[in-house]
């Protein structure tokens, strides 16, 4: 075993903690980071308790370890009651941080203070019962895995070979790694949910997808019901080009417009919340991480038979008409249409909408910016057809929402 520099395994955790967000498979994923972290560190032992949802309950995934000590996986079960489990969703629903991580060697401390200072008995007791389960664990560090307000789940870390404790500088490194394995594990829930409701019944698919859009909307209190309203302005789009006799009537291209217009944000569940929801301009290197939720959408989806078709609207709608937009700078008609009706759609919503960094603006001067754009950042196509059904009216007129899509022509 190769026993690496604090310096190299720590640059080492946060480049491997960039990709997880595209890892499919949270268990295979689970099982590598436990395998790095033993063989980088030097440890007796590291397991995750995963949550799983049909059995209520924790359950080990994975142990690896040099040392010789090992944790029975898939016999140890750990319900919600278990004192870690309480301990941690305490904290998430309190003044503590929530993402607090809990050391063996300063339980006896903390549970003085809550006798000599907090004069709190019970809290004290529940000290015991959380040595207790470290004991069972043999656990010098357990490391909590939120998403959001959720438990997901647990790292538990036995002791370094070295001897040496553990730097703080290493237990916040192991906090943010647990908070990257929380979004890559409801990452691969939410591609498996997609799946199963898209089997089950199309309409409730499509369902499944509006409400899968309004949680993303949500995540960013800005945004509300930005992803329904490009996608009917999308269609609003779609409607007009076909009318003018640009593009042909297919029902089938309408709903793939819908829904790839609604999850065209999909990828922001892999952005944090602190870019996210960033009150003022993001920095250069704040907005490289943005960019990467297209990418992030795009691989998304890509798993997933009979959504593959969707991936136009999400990958490609900051592609610009003069080939300067990201990720693959495509130009003109390179860009496929969808992208380059969600690009107006969604950069409609944007100026018309208030923002945090910015204030609302009126649709004509929203439309003033994007026939100013044309060329540019725009289909001049796409934007006078869009154009064109606002003078007529046709913005504000939901039945393009419709899932009905027979009744558009």
């Amino acid at each position: 075993m190769t026993v690496y520099s604090r310096l190299d395994y720590q640059e080492a955790l946060l480049n491997a903690s960039k990709g997880m967000i595209r890892v499919k498979d949270p268990i295979t994923l689970l099982k590598i980071i436990t395998r790095f972290i033993d063989r980088q560190i030097g440890v007796t032992h590291v397991g995750i308790l995963l949550f799983d949802r049909l059995k209520d309950s924790y359950v080990l995934i994975d142990s690896k370890g040099e040392g010789g000590v090992k944790i029975p996986v898939g016999y140890i079960r750990v319900t919600k009651n278990n004192p870690l489990v309480t301990f941690f969703v305490a904290s998430n629903n309190s003044a503590f941080d929530r993402k607090e991580a809990l050391v063996y060697s300063e339980l006896k401390h903390l549970q003085n203070f809550e006798i000599f200072v907090n004069k709190k008995e019970g809290r004290a007791i529940h000290y015991e019962d959380i040595q207790k389960q470290m004991d069972y664990f043999r656990a010098s560090v357990c490391v909590p895995s939120f998403y959001k307000r959720e438990l997901i789940g647990v790292l538990i870390l036995g002791e370094k070979l070295s001897g040496e404790k553990y730097f703080e500088e290493e237990i916040n490194l192991f906090v943010t790694l647990a908070n990257d394995v929380a979004m890559a594990v409801k990452n691969a829930e939410l591609i498996k949910d997609l799946k199963i409701a898209y089997d089950k019944e199309h309409n409730l698919f499509i369902q499944t997808s509006v409400a899968l859009a309004t949680a993303i909307d949500a995540r960013d209190r800005y945004t509300h019901g930005h992803s329904e309203r490009v996608s009917h302005y999308s269609l609003v789009i779609a409607k007009e080009l076909i009318d003018e006799g640009k593009i042909e009537y297919d029902r089938e291209f309408m709903e793939t417009v819908q829904l790839s217009a609604l999850l065209h944000d999909i990828g922001k569940i892999g952005i944090r919340d602190n870019i996210l929801n960033k009150p003022d301009k993001l920095t250069t290197e704040e907005f490289e991480i943005m960019k990467t939720h297209v990418a992030i959408g795009g691989s998304i989806l890509k798993p997933v038979d009979g959504l593959t078709h969707l991936a136009d609207g999400i990958l490609y709608h900051h592609e610009r008409f003069d080939g300067k937009g990201y990720p693959h700078g495509l130009k003109g008609k390179d860009i496929p249409i969808i992208g380059r009706i969600v690009n107006a759609a969604d950069s409609y919503d944007t100026i018309v909408t208030a923002r945090a960094y910015k204030a609302s603006s009126a649709s004509e001067d929203a439309f003033k910016e994007l026939i100013r754009c044309k060329g540019s950042q725009f289909d001049p196509e796409i934007v006078d057809a869009f154009y064109n059904a606002y003078k007529a009216g046709r913005l504000t007129k939901r039945e393009y929402t419709s899932y009905d899509f027979s009744k558009l022509h």
